[in-house]
């Protein structure tokens, strides 16, 4: 139970972390490039912002959790991991003007939660190539570590 505690505290931190961080790699891409109206935006309701930005981590990066299940299947995991990112995400993004809404253009609404959907997997998929990476380090050193044991 307690490492279980320390688990869900550290992904909840990881969430929370990730969120802020691209809340202030948006920010920073924004006055870089000069768009002030949405600079502007985002720091004339930092607060809103920085939590909305928190939320959205807490929801992608602390239901990575599910990859600790092992009785899941990888593909269940996946699917739960986006549902609630996605869940959470769209939503949020949608209140505080991340996506623009327009009733009156439902296609351009569905098409912005399809480019979210895009935006999602890719950042799933660098995640997942970056742990398959060091998960391919560790299996080559143990196998060499393996290779010069004397036993």
């Amino acid at each position: 139970m307690k490492n279980t505690a320390k688990l869900i505290i550290k992904y909840l931190f990881f969430g929370i972390s990730w969120g802020s961080t691209f809340l202030v790699m948006f920010c920073l891409f924004f006055f870089a490039i000069g768009a002030k109206d949405i600079y502007t935006q985002i720091l004339d309701n930092f607060v809103k912002q920085a939590i909305g930005s928190m939320i959205v981590g807490i929801a992608c990066g602390s239901t990575a959790i599910v990859y600790e299940i092992d009785r899941l299947s990888h593909a269940v995991k996946i699917l739960i991991h986006f549902i609630i990112g996605m869940g959470v995400f769209y939503p949020v993004a949608l209140y505080l003007n991340w996506i623009p809404f327009y009733p009156e253009r439902v296609l351009y609404t569905v098409a912005q939660f399809f480019f979210s959907c895009g935006i999602f997997v890719l950042i799933w998929l660098c995640f997942y190539f970056y742990h398959r990476k060091e998960a391919q380090k560790i299996n080559d050193k143990l196998r060499e570590l393996e290779r010069n044991d004397p036993d």
